[in-house]
């Protein structure tokens, strides 16, 4: 009888030690890394926590008790009266949301539109002296917002704008250099071909604009939008300034008022609120606008 040898499994090879030691430093190296950045947001969501406890606390415990403990009973309250008007608190943050849409809206359509017409001028258009004009006009970045307070102010007295939203808005709605220069290199990376066809098919500079580059710039142009959405919801000096009434004050103007006066120290939980109000429509307009965001930075970049 002939008996048949079965062969005995192989045995998983063992990795060498170099190898298992390097897979150890590199687990370690995440680890420390993610920790560092759990500890870094924890350090900016921690006032955002606080912030959220605080307007929830009523007058007689927001001094009193820690930011860091919750309320026991919370104040729901204090967000509709955030809202209304009363003498000690200015007229409340509905009037002064009103105004910073109707400022903020008019300020980001203004400066989006204005940039682009610039930024196309400085891309696809030829003419002497181009690239010298663009590149004084983005000098101006250097000179800081400051120095422009007196002389706009004195601009805006000549017109008779002071004290209204015009006088807000229009000083920034004619487009900035730093849109400009965004939107132009957007606009230098669309393929020329693109734009000559639209020319044969009889569209002029501002067909090629509207029909072409705008189409093709989608996210350059919502990019745009939020830097000056942004700059428009947050401008604090340039309405303070121009602006000699509380109706008329935005919510950044609105916000300080609460700190403001006689016993304002008892009104900071409505202060929380107004805070979280401001921060609200920023947070959503960044989650609903973040892949554009990040397509326009890449596409700018040139990768």
């Amino acid at each position: 009888m002939t008996t048949v040898a079965i062969p005995a499994p192989a045995q998983a090879a063992t990795p060498p030690r170099s190898q298992l030691a390097r897979k150890a430093f590199q687990a370690g190296k995440l680890t420390v890394f993610y920790g560092v950045l759990t500890i870094v947001g924890l350090a900016f969501i921690v006032p955002y926590i606080f912030a959220v406890f605080g307007s929830l606390k009523p007058e007689s415990s927001i001094l009193t008790t820690p930011p860091w403990v919750p309320p026991m009973h919370p104040a729901w309250s204090n967000y509709p009266n955030a809202f209304l008007s009363d003498p000690e608190v200015a007229t409340g943050f509905g009037r002064y949301m009103l105004n910073t849409a109707i400022v903020t809206v008019a300020l980001t359509t203004g400066q989006v539109f204005f940039s682009m017409l610039g930024a196309y001028g400085f891309a696809r258009l030829r003419f002497p002296g181009r690239e010298a004009i663009f590149w004084v006009y983005l000098a101006t970045l250097m000179v800081p917002n400051i120095v422009t307070i007196i002389p706009l102010y004195t601009e805006m007295h000549y017109f008779h704008m002071v004290n209204t939203y015009w006088g807000v808005f229009l000083p920034y709605s004619l487009g900035t250099p730093y849109t400009i220069f965004l939107m132009r290199q957007f606009f230098k990376n669309i393929p020329q071909e693109v734009i000559d066809a639209a020319r044969i098919d009889g569209a002029g500079d501002f067909g090629v604009l509207t029909r072409v580059v705008a189409p093709l710039s989608r996210p350059v142009l919502i990019t745009a939008g939020l830097i000056a959405f942004v700059f428009s919801w947050n401008n604090f000096l340039w309405p303070l300034v121009i602006m000699g009434s509380q109706s008329h004050y935005l919510l950044t103007n609105g916000l300080a008022n609460f700190n403001a006066g006689p016993g304002a120290a008892g009104y900071l939980n409505l202060e929380m609120v107004g805070a979280l109000i401001t921060l609200v429509p920023m947070l959503v307009l960044f989650v609903v606008f973040n892949r554009y965001i990040v397509r326009s930075i890449q596409l700018t970049s040139g990768k």
